[in-house]
C-alpha cells in the first residue's frame, strides 16, 4: 500500500520491522523502489535478498529487468541477471523472457532479442509484440510483417498493441494491400473501435492518400483521445485538405478541448501559401495565448510557414525573438533564405553557424550549397565544397546531390560529373541532379547519354527525370532526334498521366517551334491545374503570341483556376511586350489583392512591365533598397535606363551594383553593352566587353558580340566591325549580320551592306529583314533597279516583308495602324489632323527628308508617302482623342523612320506635350522639340 502511494520510506520501515519475510515481501519492496526510479537501491535490496538465500522468482526478475532497461546505464547488471535466469532455469517464465526481450530490444540488440525469443519455451502475445516493437524501432519493418504472419499461423491471438505495431510497419513499407488484410483481421478480432488501433488506422490511411477512409474510421470510434484528433488532422494535412483540417480543428476544440504542441504543428504545416496564411497567423496567436512560444518545435514550424508563404520579415522577427534555438531553427532560416532567392542572406546564416562549433550537419551544408546554386555565388560554392570535405561529409548522399546540383546550376557540368562519379552511393535523385545540370546548360547530348546510363544501371526514371530531360530539347532538330522518342518512351512507361510531365511536353513542343502539338496536348486534358495553364501561357508567350497568352489567362480565370506567382509573372511579361500599361496596372492590383506582389518573380516582372511601358517613375517606386536588390532587379533597372536612352545612368547603376556586392552576369552585360551601343559610347563599350571575362568571369556569348557589332556599326567604324567579326570567340549568326546590315543602312554603305545581306541570307534564307534593309540602302542611294531586283527575288522566294504597324491604347481600347491605313472609325478626323500637323510643323521650320521614302517616285509623292507612315497616323489619332497636356504613348513594331522622328520632335514642341514612342529597339521621349536619344538611335 505504501509503495503504491509512493511513500517508499514508510514501506521500507514496515519491511525492516517484519520479523518474517517471504518472497512476496521482497518482491513488493523491490518493485516499490523500481516504480520510483530508485534502481540502484532496488539492486542493493536484490543482492541482500540473494544473500539471505531466498529463491529467485519471475516476478522480481521481471521487475529488475524493467529497472535496468529504464536506467539506460545498467547494461552489465542486466547481463548478470540474464546469466542468473539461465543458471536457475527461469527462461520458461514467460514474463522473465519477455522482460529480457524488452531489454535487448531497448539496447538495439535485436538479433540477441530474437535468439531469446526463439529459446523461450512459452510465448504469449506480449512476447510476440515485444519482438515486433524491437524490429519496428530498428526500422526492420519487413521482419515485423513476417513475425505477424508466423504469429497468426501459430494461432496466437493479437492484442491492440500487436495490431498497432503491424499497421505502422505496413505503412512504413507502403504496403496498402497488407494493411487491408490486417484491417480484416482487426474487424474479425473486434478491435476496430479500440482507440490505439483506430488511431494507427487513421494515420496509415491518411498517409495512403485515403482521407475518406481515415475519416470513416475516426467518425465510427467510440472514444477519441488527443492522439485520435491529431491523427485525423495529420491525415487531412498530408492530403492538403486545409478546409477539412480547419473544420476538424474547430470540432476538436469544441468536443475535446485539449490541444497540444502536435496539434498546432500539424495545423501550421499546411499554412504555407498566401491563402492559408490567415490560419497560420491565427495559430501563432493561439501559441502565444497558450504560452507555448518557448516550444522550439512549434517555433521551428512557424519559421517554415512564414518563409514558405513569402513572409521573410515575419520569419526573421520570430527567429530573433526565440528564447532558445536549435540546429533545426538555424537550418530553417538557411533553407528559408534559399527558398526566397536570398543567397547572400543564406550564406551569412551559414557563416554564423560555422562560428558556432558543432552546430552544423549535412542538412546545413546541403542548404548552403543550394544558396550557391547560381553563377553569382560560384566562388562561394567552391569554398563550401572545401568545407564539406574538411567536415568529412563529402560521402554523404544528400550533400553529394547538392554538390552535383550546385555545379550544374553554375554551368560547371564537368565538375558536376566529377562529383557524381566520385560518389560512393547514388540514388535516383543523384541521376536527376546530373541530367538536370546538363538540361540547364543546353547540353542535350550529355543529358541523353546520362539518361541511357541511368537506365542501364537499373534505376527507373521518374517524373522529375523526364521533366529535366524534356527541358534539354529546345530546338526543332532536338525535337525530331530526341524529343519525340522521349514522348514515345513516356507513353510506354505510363508517365504521361503525371501532370508535371504533361506540362513539360507542352513546353518542349513549344520551345521546339511546334505550338500545334502543345495545343493538342493541352486541349486533350480534362482536368487542368494552374501549372498546366501556366505551361500553355508560357508556350504562347515564347512564340510572341502575347495577346493569346493574356486571353488564355482570362479563360483560366473563368475556369476558376487560381492564379499563382508564375501565372502573374507570365501575364505581366505579356503585357510588357504588348506595352499595354493599363493591363499591367490591373495585374499589379491583382497581385496585391492575392498577396503575390512580394514574390521574387512577380516583383521583377512588374518592374520590367513598367519599364517597357515607359513608366520609369513607377518602376523606381517598386525598386527594393540597394542592399536588398537581387541581381535580376539590378538587371531590370540597367535594361530600363538603357532602353529609355539614359545611357550614363545605366552605367552609374552598374557601378552601384558592384559597390553593393552584386555580381553581374550574362544579362547584365547585354543590357550594359546595349546602352553603350545606343548611346555611341564606343570606348566604354570596348572596356566593358574586355572586363566581362577578365574581371567578372562571364563568358562571351553571341548576344554580347551583337552589341559590339552594333556599337561599331552605328558609329560608322565598319573596318573595326568587320575585324571584330572575324575574331569573335563564337561563330557569327543571323543577328550579327542583321546588326551590321542595319548599320550599313544608317550610313549608306552599299558595298558592305551587300556582303552583310548575303551572309544573312545564308544564315537564314527566309529572313525578310535582309531583303528589306539592303533594299533600303539601295533606295537611299537611288539604286532603283537593284531595289526592283530584290523585290522580285523576295516574291520568287516567297519571302514576305513584315508589315510596319503602330498602336496606342485610348480609353482601354488598342488602336492599330498600318501604313496608309483608312480602316479606323475615326479615319477622316485622323487625316484632317495630319494635314493640320503638316502645316504647323512646316511653319515651324520642318523640311521633309524624302530619302526615307523608299519608292522611285517624284518628290511630292515621296513626301505624301511619308505622311502615311503608321507612327504618324497613330500620333494624329492620339492628339485628337486624348486630353491636352497628358502624356501620349505610342508603340511601333519596327525602327522609327528618321523623318517621322523629326515630325515627333516638332509636334512635341508645338502641342507642349510629352510624347513617348517605343520602337523595336528603344524608347524615344519627345518633349519641347527634343528627343531623349539626342538623334542617335
Amino acid at each position: 500500500m505504501y509503495s503504491k502511494f509512493g511513500n517508499i520510506n514508510a514501506a521500507k520501515h514496515v519491511f525492516d520491522k517484519m520479523r518474517e519475510r517471504n518472497d512476496a515481501s521482497w518482491n513488493n519492496i523491490i518493485s516499490g523502489y523500481v516504480k520510483l526510479g530508485l534502481y540502484v537501491d532496488a539492486c542493493g535490496l536484490f543482492r541482500e535478498m540473494r544473500g539471505r538465500r531466498f529463491e529467485l522468482n519471475g516476478y522480481v526478475i521481471a521487475s529488475l529487468l524493467s529497472a535496468f532497461n529504464r536506467s539506460g546505464c545498467m547494461f552489465l547488471e542486466e547481463v548478470q541477471i540474464h546469466s542468473l535466469v539461465l543458471k536457475n532455469g527461469l527462461l520458461h517464465d514467460v514474463y522473465v523472457g519477455t522482460s529480457l526481450l524488452h531489454f535487448y530490444g531497448g539496447c538495439g540488440l535485436v538479433s540477441d532479442a530474437r535468439i531469446i525469443f526463439e529459446d523461450m519455451p512459452d510465448r504469449n502475445v506480449v512476447s510476440w509484440t515485444s519482438l515486433m516493437v524491437n524490429y519496428s524501432d530498428g526500422g526492420l519493418f519487413y521482419e515485423v510483417v513476417d513475425l505477424y504472419k508466423r504469429m497468426r499461423l501459430e494461432g496466437v491471438r493479437c492484442n491492440q498493441n500487436t495490431f498497432t505495431t503491424v499497421i505502422c510497419s505496413c505503412g512504413a513499407i507502403s504496403d496498402e494491400f497488407l494493411v487491408n488484410q490486417v484491417l480484416g483481421h482487426v474487424i474479425k478480432s473486434g478491435l476496430q473501435n479500440n482507440t490505439s488501433v483506430a488511431n494507427s488506422l487513421i494515420s496509415i490511411f491518411g498517409s495512403f492518400s485515403k482521407p475518406d477512409v481515415a475519416s470513416y474510421v475516426f467518425n465510427h470510434m467510440d472514444e477519441h483521445d488527443t492522439i485520435s484528433w491529431n491523427s485525423i488532422l495529420a491525415a487531412f494535412a498530408h492530403n492538403c485538405l486545409s478546409e477539412e483540417l480547419i473544420r476538424y480543428f474547430h470540432l476538436m476544440r469544441l468536443n475535446h478541448g485539449e490541444v497540444n504542441e502536435t496539434t498546432l504543428s500539424t495545423i501550421l504545416s499546411i499554412c504555407h501559401s498566401v491563402d492559408d496564411l490567415k490560419w497560420g497567423r491565427g495559430i501563432h496567436c493561439s501559441v502565444l495565448k497558450m504560452g507555448l512560444q518557448s516550444d522550439i518545435c512549434i517555433s521551428n514550424t512557424l519559421l517554415i510557414m512564414y518563409f514558405e508563404s513569402g513572409k521573410n520579415q515575419d520569419a526573421e522577427k520570430l527567429f530573433n525573438k526565440m528564447p532558445v534555438k536549435d540546429l533545426i531553427s538555424w537550418n530553417s532560416m538557411l533553407a528559408g533564405y534559399v527558398l526566397g532567392g536570398k543567397g547572400l542572406d543564406a550564406l551569412k546564416v551559414f557563416n554564423e553557424l560555422l562560428h558556432m562549433k558543432n552546430m552544423t550537419n549535412f542538412v546545413t551544408y546541403a542548404s548552403a550549397l543550394s544558396a550557391c546554386a547560381n553563377a553569382e555565388f560560384v566562388a562561394e560554392g567552391i569554398i563550401v565544397h572545401a568545407l564539406v570535405i574538411t567536415s568529412g561529409l563529402h560521402q554523404n548522399l544528400v550533400v553529394g546531390n547538392a554538390l552535383v546540383t550546385m555545379y550544374g546550376k553554375c554551368g560547371m557540368t564537368r565538375e558536376a560529373k566529377e562529383v557524381f562519379h566520385n560518389m560512393p552511393e547514388k540514388e535516383l535523385v543523384t541521376w536527376n541532379c546530373l541530367i538536370g545540370g546538363y538540361a540547364d546548360n543546353d547540353q542535350v547530348n550529355e543529358a541523353i547519354k546520362t539518361f541511357k546510363l541511368m537506365r542501364n544501371s537499373d534505376v527507373s526514371p521518374n517524373y522529375i527525370t523526364m521533366i529535366n530531360i524534356l527541358g534539354s530539347c529546345y530546338d526543332p532538330p532536338n525535337l525530331l532526334k530526341h524529343g519525340m522518342p522521349l514522348h514515345a518512351h513516356i507513353l510506354l512507361t505510363g508517365l504521361e498521366s503525371d501532370e508535371y510531365v504533361r506540362n513539360s511536353l507542352i513546353s518542349m513542343y513549344a520551345n521546339c517551334g511546334d505550338l500545334n502539338s502543345s495545343n493538342y496536348i493541352f486541349n486533350a486534358l480534362a482536368n487542368k491545374t494552374s501549372a498546366t495553364w501556366n505551361a500553355m501561357v508560357a508556350a504562347r508567350a515564347h512564340h510572341g503570341q502575347w495577346e493569346e497568352a493574356l486571353e488564355l489567362l482570362l479563360e483560366m480565370q473563368r475556369a476558376e483556376v487560381k492564379f499563382d506567382q508564375y501565372s502573374l509573372s507570365a501575364a505581366l511579361s505579356s503585357s510588357a511586350n504588348l506595352a499595354i500599361l493599363e493591363d499591367g496596372q490591373h495585374l499589379h492590383g491583382l497581385s496585391i489583392k492575392l498577396g503575390l506582389h512580394n514574390y521574387h518573380f512577380v516583383a521583377n516582372a512588374m518592374m520590367d512591365m513598367y519599364g517597357k511601358c515607359g513608366e520609369l517613375n513607377d518602376l523606381l517606386k517598386l525598386l527594393p533598397e540597394p542592399k536588398n536588390r537581387s541581381r535580376l532587379s539590378w538587371n531590370v533597372l540597367i535594361s530600363a535606363f538603357s532602353r529609355h536612352g539614359y545611357f550614363h545612368k545605366a552605367i552609374e547603376i552598374f557601378d552601384e551594383m558592384l559597390v553593393y556586392g552584386a555580381k553581374p552576369d550574362h544579362v547584365t552585360f547585354v543590357s550594359l553593352l546595349s546602352a553603350c551601343s545606343h548611346g555611341g559610347l564606343v570606348d566604354e563599350g570596348h572596356h566593358y566587353y574586355a572586363s566581362m571575362t577578365t574581371d567578372f568571369g562571364v563568358p562571351v556569348a553571341i548576344e554580347h558580340c551583337v552589341c559590339i557589332v552594333d556599337l561599331l556599326g552605328r558609329s560608322g567604324r565598319f573596318t573595326e566591325a568587320e575585324l571584330f567579326i572575324t575574331k569573335m570567340p563564337v561563330a557569327p549568326n543571323d543577328f550579327i549580320w542583321r546588326s551590321l546590315l542595319a548599320a550599313c543602312k544608317i550610313h549608306n554603305n552599299l558595298e558592305l551592306g551587300k556582303k552583310a545581306a548575303q551572309n544573312l541570307l545564308e544564315a537564314n534564307p527566309s529572313d525578310d529583314s535582309a531583303y528589306v534593309l539592303y533594299s533600303n540602302v539601295c533606295a537611299i542611294l537611288g539604286k532603283w533597279q537593284d531595289v526592283q531586283g530584290l523585290r522580285v527575288k523576295m516574291e520568287s522566294e516567297k519571302v514576305k516583308k513584315k508589315p510596319a504597324c503602330s498602336w496606342l491604347n485610348v480609353r482601354n481600347k488598342v488602336s492599330i495602324f498600318g501604313a496608309g491605313d483608312q480602316s479606323h472609325f475615326e479615319s477622316k478626323k485622323i487625316y484632317i489632323k495630319l494635314m493640320e500637323m503638316k502645316k504647323e510643323i512646316k511653319e515651324a521650320g520642318y523640311v521633309p527628308d524624302t530619302s526615307y521614302a523608299l519608292h522611285d517616285t517624284d518628290e511630292e509623292q515621296k513626301e505624301d508617302n511619308l505622311w502615311k507612315h503608321s507612327e504618324r497616323l497613330a500620333l494624329a489619332y492620339g492628339l485628337i482623342s486624348t486630353q491636352e497636356g497628358s502624356t501620349l504613348r505610342i508603340f511601333k513594331n519596327l525602327r522609327v523612320c528618321g523623318d517621322c522622328h523629326s515630325v515627333y520632335k516638332f509636334i512635341s514642341g508645338i502641342v507642349c506635350r510629352e510624347i513617348i514612342l517605343r520602337d523595336a529597339y528603344r524608347f524615344h521621349h519627345f518633349s519641347g522639340g527634343k528627343c531623349s536619344c539626342g538623334d542617335y538611335w
